[in-house]
């Protein structure tokens, strides 16, 4: 009975899956991919000081949440040309081993770019891949925190992938993916040895990135195989509203000119993650090629540290901010699959809450600022797309506060960027 049982759910199991929608594969069909995605570095390698290798020196980063946009084009059946590039991420170097009690050195900030093929072997609702490349780490921005000059150059090398493609119809599916890289970067940097920073050690480390990346999200397909025997083009659009919804990743800039007690702190900066929200679009066409847009997402909250010449402070405290902005948009096309756009507008950075940290009373002015934007909608069919979008405001609040009984304040440069993806909807 056990085995018939087992015989016949599999049966129905196979009957399903030949039964449903198949991720188009053949040749001349094209997908991309809308992913969040979590990396973490291995945190390996030789540290020098002064010259000298020591052998229990170490170190620790943090794991790094960002988004990738991944497109791919079927030059064989089964078999896809692809490259992909992720929104910035920030990763801390905190000193372990025998360094181990020592301040974050500092932050760097990187993006991910790869080019590579993937093999695509079964066909059917579910759709393993494999695939590999080449995978370039580009060094976007880097903080001091203890260390000065931290210097972390780019570095690149070949990385395999799989993964599993999931159709939930003829074009729209949902993957899940793990990628590893393999490269290391050479590291240097000068850490004080005393508090008046006139005395520096020289650092160097020969760092063993190889990062591993696991992501998941949404996949849309293009192209005769995705068509399900329809090959009616996409129509014009004449929707009067857009409606979009999908995740935000924010970057920020980090500058601050402090003054402590009246008096100007040199060589003071910050430092946060990167951090995200789910947001939403709201667009309202006025001709057939402008449209107005407003963008809102929900407030995240950011840890907020010193960097520079206090960079070894504990956390300056943490705020949370709702990020809004209202734009202009141009639409040179509105038909055909990929549709882009560019914006211009203004962005309203809204304060929610601030708490304590090393800076006591924290507070944090709202801000209002110019903003900019270019994106592009990719159309699955008439009224549904995925889109991939990049905003850039320029925010300067001010923040007060104390420390140590003295008056502080801050002039910031925050200057976020906003990379955005997710499903739109045309009515």
């Amino acid at each position: 009975m056990k085995y018939r049982v087992t015989t016949l759910a599999g049966v129905c199991l196979a009957g399903l899956i030949v039964s449903a929608p198949a991720m188009a594969q053949d040749q001349g069909d094209a997908f991309v991919r809308v992913g969040a995605a979590r990396t973490k570095l291995v945190d390996k390698g030789t540290i020098s000081i002064n010259g000298a290798v020591d052998p229990n020196a170490d170190y620790k980063t943090r794991d790094t949440f960002h988004g990738v946009l991944t497109g791919g084009y079927f030059v064989f059946d089964r078999v896809a040309l692809e490259a992909s590039i992720s929104t910035p991420a920030t990763t801390n170097n905190m000193p372990a081993g025998s360094l181990a009690g020592t301040p974050n050195l500092g932050d760097d900030e990187f993006a991910m770019l790869t080019v590579g093929a993937s093999l695509h072997p079964f066909k059917g609702r579910v759709s393993p891949y494999i695939g590999g490349g080449y995978m370039r780490q580009f060094t976007t921005q880097e903080r001091d925190a203890l260390a000065v000059g931290l210097d972390i150059p780019n570095a690149g090398g070949p990385y395999v992938q799989a993964g599993v493609d999931v159709a939930v119809s003829d074009r729209w599916g949902v993957f899940a993916e793990v990628r590893k890289g393999f490269y290391h970067t050479n590291a240097t940097g000068r850490l004080p040895l005393d508090a008046t920073f006139t005395n520096f050690a020289a650092v160097e480390a020969k760092a063993e990135l190889d990062p591993l990346t696991i992501q998941v999200g949404l996949t849309a397909r293009f192209g005769h195989g995705a068509d399900a025997g329809s090959s009616q083009p996409i129509a014009t659009d004449d929707a009067k509203w857009v409606l979009k919804a999908g995740l935000t990743n924010l970057s920020l800039a980090d500058k601050v000119k402090l003054s402590v007690g009246g008096a100007p702190y040199p060589g003071a900066g910050l430092s946060t993650f990167e951090h995200h929200t789910v947001s939403v679009q709201i667009g309202r066409f006025l001709t057939p090629n402008i449209a107005i847009n407003a963008t809102l997402g929900l407030p995240p909250s950011i840890d907020v540290f010193g960097a520079g010449s206090i960079g070894a402070l504990p956390k300056l405290g943490e705020v949370t901010y709702g990020p809004t902005m209202l734009t202009l948009q141009y639409h040179p096309t509105r038909s055909g699959r990929i549709r882009p756009y560019i914006g211009a507008g203004v962005s309203y950075m809204i304060v929610f809450d601030t708490k304590d940290g090393a800076f006591q009373k924290l507070r944090v002015d709202n801000d209002l600022g110019p903003a900019f934007e270019a994106g592009a909608d990719i159309m699955v069919n008439d009224r549904w797309g995925i889109f991939a979008d990049a905003k850039k405001a320029f925010l300067r609040p001010k923040a007060f506060g104390t420390f140590q009984g003295l008056a502080v304040e801050g002039k910031t440069k925050l200057d976020p960027w906003a990379f955005s993806g997710g499903v739109s909807f045309h009515f």
